[in-house]
């Protein structure tokens, strides 16, 4: 491996300290690897020589695209971190503009303000802004295509600027002169002499993800890593998967990071330790132990140690055994957090540095307690440090710094004017800072972040957040000052009466995500809370706490904007729960209310719903919320899908406290539509138009062939069929579904049929079909209210209530139907349906033809459903609550009886559609109420079908007598339909009957799933949510792949139908096999066979 001789590049750079010098120097050895990254799957690169005809060409196009006359102005660079940022900020150089970083999340307002601010003549973005005339705007794709630069003579320019973050009031631009820059630079010649580790003077790999818009990410992986011949390595998206897939395939040895990265590590980390069981807890413990007690004696051989050693299986998992350096700077890393990753054998460190000083310090020491324990290092060569005093410390205040690499100007309403320095030259940072021997520093906060408490102490709050860096389940937390009037209940009921507005209360918030509403979670937190207040001193302890469902404002995505929390939080824009920290003290025992007081945000202008609303489009999508256009479609454009825009509702409501039916949720597929909503329901919006609309022409349709659905399902039938590929859908079988089944004269083994108890075929169900035949016929011939009905009948629905522990019972002619009729027409105008966002269709269908109002809720989320309840359930009258026993899809169990208990709480009514769980669990196959031992009244209505495991057709209500009293004279689909079929009844009855007689067929049952589950997981295949119930899915993935291995298991002897797209969210095609009582172990394991051969021959592999 070539060296680089860094004490040589800063001699060379000494001798001319310009911008044009620092980067001859930078690219002086031309053939090292300057970057790589990823296009698909292949790894790409490029080495400084052809970056610099990159660069070259670069410039020569924007001295074209932005003009002669404009040389020397700034020019803005609005750009995402990628492989192509060096040569745009060398080329604009090369150019002769002076470069202006702007952040490329800034919206067009604030955007136009900033160029206005600089004066700058152009910017290059992605795509236009809108912007005042007269700036040139460069867009990527015309610069990246950029060839050729032949004739063309560079003209350096001498200036960077780099902008804070904030508003259009706040926001300030600061100005680097070239040498400036170049004294920054050659800070890598004090780091690499002070620690060879973190600069080893040869190449090494650094991950470049930080955006090269802040100083962090500017002067570090931009111009310090290529200055000394790192290799940057560039990713697709900031993810945290990406960020450590890319670690490891790539081999990093240097990363430069933000706290969050490394908090994020921790915590997850410490997540997975603790749902491990108490032997492999104690075995983590002790060796976190051991390496950061080997890290003490021996620093080198204790990290070398713990990455292969101690801890090779889980840094295989994270960042991968190369890692030599992290770097951490932008804001304050909690020692505990830093000690979790220094004890996995990364070398972590932490830096400071600001947008108006750049970097001026690193901590270089290997000391294990120096390095984990807050200190950001010495002053850098080019940096002077000093401390105004607090008048209680001499080596404790406000920091000042100067030196040769501060910033020399600012720009300001066009102009360059003078730095924002005292006459000494020193900068006033607002920073709180502890000076150690040797001028190590210790931030401990920001002066204007400082609380006063009720005795007067000034409390900072980065000190206090250390203490509650290890709370679970917490996406973010900040510790700051709320005032506090002593009007607010809470005050009152507390007797805390602060008249003084310079008092405030050490308020703790926490942005606890989608559990804002898990009562459960939030006392298991304030525990967590509390506990860890305890060991504070008295006079810095926590004394408020607040939830918060929304996410906090950051600067840069680094820092917490703490006055813009305290702003929201003091003037009630936004959502929280003030938080009883006496619960948490409380004995397990009691029941102590969690929630002191609720606030929801009030009063907010069009610009802040707005604003909301795309934080939670971009949450839900897993998006950056500058990538968002307000009227992109969250489906059609965005790529979400149906339960996304549930959990888009959910989270709205929750945010402004209103109720969004299923039939506004068209009204939510863009950000645009949903604040137009949101204003209305907030009573801000310009509301209904009162006036008609004129009719809208519709174009009459003749032929159903040419009707949008008609032209839909073709396309996609002729996507998925039009290769040549079987249909696997209404594939003839010739015989009882059992174990096997005839096709096409053959027997195959039969996995896609219902039949779990296996009665469809049994001699004894047949037999009492015709003995029916004989004495009833084969039709009932009439509606059970006036002709139809049979003794038959009753005692069917007799036997079949006593069998579901009901009081009465009532059979209907179809399973689907049943729902529908049910669902239709059990609710009012003024009642509330709540259902399973995974609820089968005939759930949907009934949800439409009700009047009632229809809310869905997250798949099996009680706490999301006590959330709606919470809030929704004193405005209706009846309130249906819907699921299902077993789910379709993924073959999981609801949880019943936490739904029971929130039904009793909130008095609703329960209904559980049973078609796939009687028949499966339960000893007689009595379905939920015998597996989870129910009372006879938990459950309101129970819904099942007598065409899965009974083996006939139809479908059947179980539940209390004047319930199925009324439904026996009122419901539509009983009272104008015929009833069910004398041979239907009979051999219903009798399928009830064996299996109350039989234990032994729920027996192997049980037995036959288990055998099903556990062979598919020895060959690592992904069975989704099942494990319980007859219905195991193997995930596949592509819908394509699941009807090739459907077809190829017919050829093979094996059928199972494949569940695709709509049945199943996109890319989660599976194939659904279907366990029943009548399979045996060998042929399980024969199926299973078949499978992992099939997909080996189709070159699919299955997700694990």
């Amino acid at each position: 491996m070539p060296r680089i001789d860094i004490p040589g590049r800063g001699a060379m750079l000494r001798q001319d300290m310009t911008l044009e010098n620092l980067y001859k120097v930078t690219i002086s050895d031309g053939d090292l690897v300057a970057c790589r990254w990823l296009e698909g799957d292949q790894e790409m690169a490029l080495t400084f020589s052809e970056y610099n005809e990159m660069v070259m060409d670069f410039a020569a196009y924007l001295r074209r695209a932005v003009g002669e006359k404009n040389k020397g102005r700034f020019v803005a660079i609005q750009m995402e971190t990628s492989y192509r940022w060096f040569p745009a900020f060398w080329g604009l150089m090369a150019a002769g503009y002076q470069a202006i970083l702007l952040d490329a999340t800034l919206t067009d307002e604030m955007t136009a303000y900033m160029l206005e601010q600089s004066g700058a003549a152009a910017l290059i973005v992605k795509s236009p802004r809108k912007l005042p005339q007269g700036v040139v705007q460069v867009l990527h794709e015309d610069l990246f295509a950029a060839q050729g630069h032949k004739g063309f003579v560079p003209a350096f320019a001498s200036q960077v600027a780099l902008c804070t973050s904030g508003t259009t009031t706040t926001s300030r631009i600061f100005v680097y002169d070239e040498e400036a820059v170049c004294h920054q630079v050659l800070n890598s010649e004090l780091i690499h002499e002070a620690n060879p580790r973190i600069i080893p003077g040869e190449p090494e790999r650094s991950l470049s993800f930080l955006p090269y818009h802040h100083i962090f990410g500017f002067m570090v992986n931009l111009l310090w890593c290529n200055y000394i011949g790192f290799e940057s390595i560039y990713m697709k998206d900031r993810t945290p998967e990406t960020i450590l897939s890319t670690a490891r395939r790539f081999k990093i040895n240097f990363l430069c990071a933000v706290p969050l990265l490394a908090n994020n590590l921790s915590v997850s980390l410490q997540k997975k330790v603790a749902l491990e069981g108490k032997k492999k807890q104690a075995a983590f413990k002790f060796a976190r132990s051991l390496s950061l007690l080997m890290q003490k004696v021996n620093p080198e051989f204790g990290m070398d140690f713990a990455r292969k050693v101690l801890f090779k299986d889980v840094v295989a998992k994270l960042l991968g055994p190369d890692v030599r350096c992290v770097i951490l700077g932008g804001s304050h890393t909690p020692e505990e957090h830093m000690r979790t990753i220094s004890a996995l054998g990364y070398y972590t460190i932490s830096g400071f540095g600001m947008t108006e000083t750049a970097i001026t310090s690193v901590e270089t020491s290997m000391d294990l307690k120096t390095r984990t324990s807050g200190s950001v290092g010495r002053p850098l060569s080019s940096a002077e440090y000093r401390v105004q005093s607090d008048g209680k410390r001499s080596n404790s205040g406000e920091m000042y710094i100067r030196g040769k690499s501060v910033h020399t100007g600012r720009l300001k309403e066009g102009r360059l004017i003078g730095p924002d320095l005292d006459a000494e030259g020193w900068y006033k940072t607002g920073d709180i800072v502890r000076l150690e021997k040797g001028m190590r520093m210790y931030v401990e906060g920001r002066s204007k972040d400082v609380i006063i408490n009720e005795s007067g102490e000034n409390v900072y709050p980065d000190e206090i957040e250390d203490s509650f860096g290890v709370l679970e389940g917490v996406d973010q937390y900040s510790v700051l000052g709320i005032r506090n009037t002593g009007v607010s209940r809470i005050n009152r009921l507390k007797r805390r009466r602060h008249l003084n507005p310079n008092y405030e209360d050490i308020t703790l918030v926490l942005s606890v995500g989608d559990r804002y509403r898990d009562d459960a979670f939030l006392s298991d937190l304030m525990r967590q809370v509390a506990a860890l207040n305890n060991r504070l001193s008295a006079l810095k302890r926590v004394t408020r706490v607040l939830a918060t469902p929304e996410r906090f404002q950051t600067a840069n995505g680094i820092k917490v904007k703490r006055l813009a929390l305290k702003e929201a939080i003091e003037n009630e824009k936004m959502a929280y729960r003030d938080l009883d920290l006496k619960s948490g003290a409380a004995p397990l025992h009691e029941n102590t209310p969690i929630v002191n007081e609720e606030s929801s945000p009030k009063g907010l202008e069009a610009s802040e719903i707005r604003q909301k609303v795309r934080q939670v489009y971009a949450e839900t999508l897993q998006l950056a919320p500058e990538s968002l256009s307000d009227q992109a479609h969250f489906i059609d454009d965005l790529g979400g899908d149906s339960l996304q825009v549930l959990s888009l509702s959910l989270k709205i409501e929750e945010l402004f406290s209103v109720l969004i039916p299923v039939e506004e949720y068209p009204l939510c597929t863009t950000v645009d539509g949903l604040t137009a909503l949101l204003e209305d329901k907030l009573g801000q919006g310009p509301g209904k138009k009162q006036e008609a609309e004129a009719p809208r022409r519709v174009e009459p349709i003749t032929d159903f062939a040419k009707s949008p659905e008609a032209i839909a399902f073709a396309q996609r039938h002729q996507a998925l069929m039009g290769s040549g590929m079987e249909n696997p859908y209404f594939v003839v079988h010739d015989s009882p579904l059992s174990n096997t089944s005839l096709m096409d004269g053959k027997r195959v083994l039969n996995f896609g049929s219902y039949n779990y108890a296996g009665m469809s075929g049994r001699k004894e169900t047949m037999d009492a079909a015709k003995a029916a035949i004989d004495k009833y016929g084969t039709s009932a011939s009439g509606s059970r209210l006036l002709a139809g009905e049979k003794s038959l009948n009753i005692e069917l629905e007799t036997e079949l209530a006593a069998w579901k522990h009901a009081e009465a019972a009532l059979v209907l002619v179809g399973g689907h139907s049943t729902n529908v009729t049910f669902v239709g027409n059990f609710c009012g105008k003024d009642d509330l349906i709540v259902y399973d966002a995974l609820a089968h269709n005939s759930i949907d269908q009934g949800c439409r033809l009700s009047e009632a109002t229809v809310k869905p809720f997250p798949h099996n989320d009680v706490a999301a459903l006590e959330s709606i309840l919470r809030q929704q359930r004193d405005k209706f009258a009846k309130v249906l609550i819907i699921i299902e026993g077993a789910y379709s899809m993924d073959g999981d169990i609801a949880p019943v009886p936490e739904f029971v208990a929130v039904k009793k709480k909130y008095g609703c009514f329960l209904m559980v559609d049973e078609a796939h769980s009687a028949c499966v669990i339960g000893k007689t196959g009595g379905g939920v109420d015998e597996y989870f031992g129910l009372q006879p009244n938990d459950i309101d209505i129970k819904m099942g079908t007598l065409s899965k495991g009974l083996g006939t057709c139809g479908g059947y209500l179980a539940g209390r007598r004047e319930i199925i009293d009324y439904l026996r004279y009122n419901l539509p689909g009983f009272v104008f339909s015929v009833g069910i079929s004398p041979p239907l009844a009979a051999a219903t009855l009798e399928a009830i009957r064996l299996l109350q007689k039989d234990p032994s067929i729920m027996d192997r049952m049980a037995r036959n799933i288990a055998c099903f589950v556990g062979e598919a997981h020895k060959r690592g295949m992904n069975t989704c949510l099942a494990g319980k119930t007859a219905i195991i899915p193997i995930m596949v993935g592509r819908d394509e792949d699941a009807f090739l291995l459907s077809n190829m298991l017919r050829h093979k002897g094996v059928f199972v139908p494949p569940a695709v797209y709509p049945a199943v969210p996109r890319g989660k095609a599976r194939l659904r096999f279907c366990v029943i009582a009548d399979h045996h172990e060998n042929e399980i394991i024969e199926a299973l066979d078949k499978l992992e051969e099939a997909a080996k021959e189709a070159g699919i592999k299955l997700p694990a």
